[in-house]
């Protein structure tokens, strides 16, 4: 999606809501030529036109075939006039019925009237071109828009509202000033002019290295919240998987049975732990089998396994520890595991300390997945290997949860390691003038004063059209 200069200043148009019937449908224009295509299609019983309304203001009106007069819809039409809009530009948008025709047909007529239809993410590429926002802000309308929880929304808001984007900011306003410093040094070396020694912007270099490895951070806990958790089941044949499960989801999505393997495939399914989505997923076994089916069902459980956040483990309470469970407990070893003694309301095979010791851990919880006792338990464990503490996390601050961000942070600190190199070693003022101005480009990827086209397209091509 490349949208040339010329491009820009065309009146775009284009349906803002989701495809199919709905009590309300929005039809979205933005750009100079706007106004002039509403008054073409729009008439209100108490007259005027929409060129002579005022800003952010509503009328009730119908959108009829201009020459003919034909009613096409009743509509409420609203004018919002440049700057005060999501675009900065004059902005109309036609709120009708939501059936797919007269959405459709209204959007013709907008079309007809010399508007054309809006690329994808083109009206937020605009707010963003026109500096209503910056880069990381329009991704996270991208953000907003798919949210699946409570937490990644509010991260979304929050980094809509600027807080990331003022921080990152910061850390180029601070790489600016270390530049002006190493540029002072370079020029008047010989002269009698005040200047940052070079212990000071050594200091102040280690310093900025400490901030953004702060942020940077902030990574592991951002793209959790964003994504989701990702957790998975496993465990030895019949040990409850499937039922624990159901007990989590508090709904049967797996089918349970008295025989083994009855779970030939991954079987994922989304719940919500106090506004925090956790992708929970029940693995087929993970010890070989012979049967192609039970091959590709291993294949895929340990490919899970290899993705997942958190490993929940399970062993039976009423069969004897096995060297099975021991081979898969070996599997998730070294990931964040939690180790569950399941059917603990049958005739015990073995101790609690018995596990302890074939696992060599100390934490170890108890549940019945059929009586729904130690769920909670779980849950908390899952937060606690996902965190390092429970799921009401704080959304405050600063948050990384955009691999692209995290990508840009990292090259921006490896610049920053390389000026440390320098000044440790020959103080080169231009190698460390180099270095510096290498992590300020990366930061401006970030906030879009360093992206191109090519970043751009990538970027506004995932929205949808209308948005």
């Amino acid at each position: 999606m490349t949208m040339h200069a010329d491009r820009n200043n065309d009146t775009i148009a284009a349906i803002s809501t989701p495809s199919g019937q709905g009590g309300i449908g929005i039809v979205r224009l933005s750009g100079k030529g706007s106004f002039q295509v509403a008054d073409r299609i729009f008439t209100s019983p108490k007259g005027g036109r929409p060129s002579g309304y005022p800003s952010h203001s509503i009328r009730f009106g119908h959108i009829r075939i201009p020459d003919k007069g034909d009613i096409v819809d009743e509509v409420l039409l609203a004018v919002m006039r440049a700057p005060g809009t999501y675009t900065s530009e004059d902005v109309v948008e036609v709120n009708c019925h939501g059936g797919p025709v007269p959405l459709r047909t209204i959007l013709k007529l907008c079309l007809d009237q010399g508007a054309r239809l809006a690329e994808p993410g083109e009206f937020t590429k605009r707010a963003f071109l026109n500096g209503r926002m910056d880069l990381s802000q329009a991704e996270a309308v991208l953000d907003m828009i798919r949210s699946e929880s409570e937490a990644a929304q509010r991260l979304a808001a929050q980094q809509l509202k600027g807080v990331f984007s003022e921080k990152i900011r910061g850390l180029r306003d601070r790489i600016i000033r270390i530049l002006s410093d190493i540029e002072l040094a370079i020029d008047f070396t010989e002269e009698d002019v005040q200047f940052a020694s070079s212990g000071k912007i050594t200091r102040d270099i280690k310093n900025l290295r400490r901030s953004v490895k702060e942020v940077l951070d902030t990574s592991g806990k951002g793209m959790i919240l964003r994504r989701g958790i990702k957790a998975v089941i496993c465990g030895r044949p019949n040990v409850g998987k499937s039922s624990l499960m159901n007990a989590l989801l508090r709904h049967d999505r797996v089918i349970v049975t008295p025989v083994a393997g009855t779970t030939r495939d991954v079987i994922e399914e989304s719940m919500d732990i106090s506004g925090v989505m956790v992708r929970l997923s029940d693995t087929a076994g993970i010890i070989g089998t012979r049967d192609r089916v039970g091959m590709e069902g291993v294949k895929r459980s340990r490919q899970k396994l290899l993705e997942a956040d958190v490993a929940v483990f399970m062993v039976d309470a009423s069969r004897p520890l096995s060297g099975e469970d021991r081979r898969i407990y070996g599997m998730v070893r070294g990931k964040r595991t939690v180790v569950v003694i399941n059917k603990i309301d049958l005739p015990r095979a073995f101790d609690v300390k018995d596990a302890v010791k074939a696992f060599e851990t100390n934490d170890v919880l108890e549940v019945s997945a059929l009586r729904g006792r130690g769920l909670d338990k779980i849950e908390a464990a899952i937060a606690e290997r996902s965190f390092g503490g429970d799921m009401d996390i704080a959304i405050e601050g600063p948050i990384v949860s955009n691999l692209r961000h995290k990508t840009a942070l990292e090259k921006a600190l490896e610049g920053i390691e390389r000026g440390i190199e320098v000044t440790d070693k020959n103080y080169n003022g231009e190698l460390l003038s180099s270095d510096l101005n290498e992590a300020f480009y990366r930061l401006g990827l970030i906030t879009g004063e360093s992206a191109g086209d090519d970043v751009l397209d990538s970027i506004f091509s995932q929205f949808c059209i209308g948005k």
